[in-house]
């Protein structure tokens, strides 16, 4: 099983919404599992939003460490030939994130295009490359693609991949929040345009996964 881990100092990059809508995504294809580390359990809730839908779709799964160690529980689960694990995590980068960064393949940070949040993200991926974890970056929520670009300039100074394709801000994921779904499980246009933007981000973070 590989293992990514979506990490941000910042309150309100995305973490969750993104650790979410992945994981549909990939279950469309194979098995695909969420670990909510973030206290305000944001992603737990929609996973009990999503078990209430009439059928429950069988995936993503939801795994409950109830106390338990997250570096054991990844240990045990990488003995799977297949699927894929997303680890949610608190606005923060202090042990507990930072053992879930050890234990990934690869971080995600997410980051919103916007002043506040590109001064943030300097200080997560400083401690990051202080853990010697691959991280890549991805512009999230982005109200315009002149937005989006100038936040990929600004980030390009850092020694991280950046995704060449952002995530527009869209409703469509307040909605499927709410129904507890993904937005590549909702109808109409603005749906299918999200889902295919979150697709090609997901083709490229696993072309950077499997780079040596």
């Amino acid at each position: 099983m590989q293992v990514y881990s979506l990490i941000s100092q910042k309150g309100g990059a995305g973490k969750s919404t993104l650790a979410r809508q992945l994981a549909v995504l990939v279950s469309e294809v194979e098995p695909s599992l969420l670990i909510d580390r973030d206290p305000q359990q944001t992603t737990t809730k929609w996973w009990l939003r999503r078990n209430e839908l009439a059928p429950a779709p069988e995936r993503p799964g939801l795994l409950d460490l109830d106390g338990g160690s997250l570096t054991e529980a990844v240990r045990r689960l990488r003995r799977r030939p297949d699927g894929v694990l997303f680890l949610d995590t608190r606005p923060a980068v202090e042990e507990p994130e930072a053992e879930a960064a050890r234990v990934a393949d690869l971080v995600i940070v997410p980051v919103r295009p916007s002043p506040d949040d590109l001064e943030a993200v300097g200080e997560t991926l400083k401690i990051l490359r202080r853990l010697d974890r691959r991280a890549v970056v991805v512009v999230n929520a982005a109200k315009n693609d002149s937005r989006a670009t100038g936040a990929r300039a600004a980030l390009s100074r850092y020694p991280i991949p950046v995704c060449p394709v952002h995530l527009a801000d869209r409703t469509v994921y307040l909605d499927a929040s709410l129904e507890g779904r993904g937005v590549s499980e909702m109808r109409g246009v603005a749906a299918r345009e999200a889902a295919d933007e979150l697709r090609q981000v997901w083709n490229w973070i696993r072309e950077v996964r499997d780079e040596q």
